[in-house]
């Protein structure tokens, strides 16, 4: 009779397991249906532990959704802290019990369950609060990995914001490697490089470290290898890099940005130390490679902004910086060379020579692209372009060249400006008059100006009565001539390059303009 009444006890206490199983199972099915946070399905699961066991109350101690400390209770549950580092059978007092069992997710403690009686016991109350708990322990399990999923994410996104972008990509790569323990990182993206189109950029990572860069001087044959084939390998053609690295497992990530016309920005390939990568770290391989993505294309639409102001190496500079928009580029007064270049007869050639606005239209097109790029190989800063008239400011952003360079900057600009002018009628497709070129008439000066982003749409450019009154010594130069305010001269120091000091009383303006014109 002994072990007909054991078994008997056993099958009871295993029916009792499976119904409490049953329940809890239901109860966290429709948790997650529902997405419901520990705050709302806990009360109802302890209610579950608390009849099921006969306990007055039971409660919970462990980490929620943001791995932050939160003891859960229903019921007459009396907790006490000192309850976390026990387990088993604890007499509280006279006639007052508690039962703990720990929480363990992933082989790392997560807390404690614990149940309250009024008397001892029952004998199978023990064995409900461990089956309690290994369910509890996978739900908190789930629980606990979204979160650090989440947190690696939040990180990697947060290392790729860092307004520097090539700082921001190691930071990420160290982050990562951390999280997937990876070989090889091989990285190829698009630069845009200019107003003209991009270039691409590539990044080689080896255990989380930069390993190499576009332009590395320290291996000149792995850099002509990658720029040789890094076209062919945006376009989808691995093989030359899976052969050059020795891949042979790997993961590729491909960024692809717009949505009515895909562009391929960007391709990674990444090799594992284990050959295969876990469905999670392909999950964070997604992830990073979208939020690398998006700071590609942040980074270059960054770029094209200050490429229509700056040079290309003014841009690199500034997007070395952080804050550098607060640093640089906010309006402050400084001393610049101011340069107005006009086209002197393009009236006349738009109505006799050239009259459609086709052909007036590439001509401009043509001349404005080289007069701007002749004032940033001179390190000046475009301000805009008025009709046929470029504006250029020499000293912006960072102010860190003296004035007599300054000077001299605009005055090597406007020199060069003039001469590609006077070339453009030597090209057909353009069709200008050889007999009748185009010319230059140019206005110089040296004057304060408050220089920095101005307006709602943040235009890069200057104000002050210098910036007018050069305007107006640019009208008055005839074709060829390049005038400079008096202040311009002085500073330059070479008055052997100019004539006579002229004046003139201009529109709108109380004092008569000093200057004196560049006779070389």
């Amino acid at each position: 009779m002994d072990r007909v009444a054991a078994l008997e006890a056993e099958v009871d206490r295993l029916r009792r397991e499976r119904a409490l199983s049953d329940a809890l199972d239901e109860r966290l099915e429709l948790a997650l249906r529902d997405k419901e946070p520990l705050e709302w399905v806990m009360p109802s699961l302890l209610d579950l532990l608390a009849h099921h066991t006969g306990a007055r109350g039971a409660c919970v101690a462990t980490l929620d959704e943001s791995l932050s400390e939160r003891v859960f209770t229903q019921g007459a549950a009396a907790f006490e802290p000192s309850l976390l580092s026990t387990e088993g059978r604890v007499e509280l007092g006279p006639a007052s019990f508690a039962l703990v069992h720990p929480l363990d997710v992933a082989g790392e403690p997560f807390g404690r369950a614990i149940a309250f009686f009024d008397a001892a016991p029952a004998d199978d109350a023990a064995s409900l609060l461990e089956r309690f708990a290994e369910i509890l322990d996978n739900h908190l399990a789930a629980i606990a990995l979204s979160r650090r999923k989440y947190e690696v994410v939040r990180t990697l996104s947060d290392a790729l914001k860092d307004p520097v972008l090539a700082r921001g990509l190691s930071r990420a790569c160290e982050l990562l490697q951390r999280q997937i323990d990876f070989d090889d990182l091989v990285l190829v993206f698009r630069h845009e490089e200019s107003l003209e189109g991009s270039v691409l950029r590539y990044r080689i990572y080896r255990d989380g470290k930069l390993a190499h860069r576009g332009g590395d001087v320290t291996d000149p044959g792995l850099d002509h290898f990658v720029r040789e084939h890094a076209a062919a390998f945006l376009d989808g053609d691995d093989r030359p890099f899976r052969e050059r690295f020795g891949l042979r497992r790997y993961r590729e990530e491909v960024l692809i940005t717009g949505v009515r016309s895909a562009r391929v920005i960007g391709r990674m390939l990444v090799t594992s130390r284990r050959g295969e990568f876990h469905t999670a770290d392909r999950e964070l391989l997604d992830r990073f490679a979208d939020y690398l993505r998006q700071r590609i294309v942040d980074f270059n639409r960054e770029w094209r902004r200050l490429s229509t102001i700056f040079n290309a190496q003014t841009c690199s500079r500034l997007l070395l910086e952080e804050e550098y928009v607060e640093r640089w580029l906010r309006p402050r007064e400084h001393e610049i060379a101011i340069l107005y270049a006009d086209l002197a007869g393009f009236t006349r050639v738009c109505e006799q020579v050239l009259r459609t606005p086709e052909a007036i239209g590439r001509l401009v097109n043509t001349w404005s692209s080289r007069a701007v790029s002749a004032l940033w190989r001179h390190g000046g800063v475009f301000d805009k372009m008025v009709g046929d008239c470029v504006i250029g400011l020499f000293g912006p952003p960072f102010f860190d060249r003296p004035r007599e360079a300054r000077c001299r900057d605009a005055l090597a600009a406007a020199l060069d400006i003039r001469a590609l002018t006077r070339a453009l009628a030597d090209e057909p497709d353009l069709g200008l008059d050889p007999r009748a070129p185009l010319d230059l008439a140019v206005g110089l000066h040296l004057a304060p100006a408050s220089v920095g982003f101005f307006g709602p749409n943040d235009d890069y450019t200057a104000f002050s009565s210098g910036m007018n009154n050069t305007a107006r010594l640019q009208g008055l130069a005839t074709g060829g001539e390049i005038l400079c305010m008096q202040p311009f001269v002085d500073a330059l120091g070479a008055p052997a390059r100019f004539g006579e000091r002229r004046t003139a009383v201009v529109k709108n303006v109380e004092d008569a303009l000093v200057f004196r014109a560049l006779t070389e």
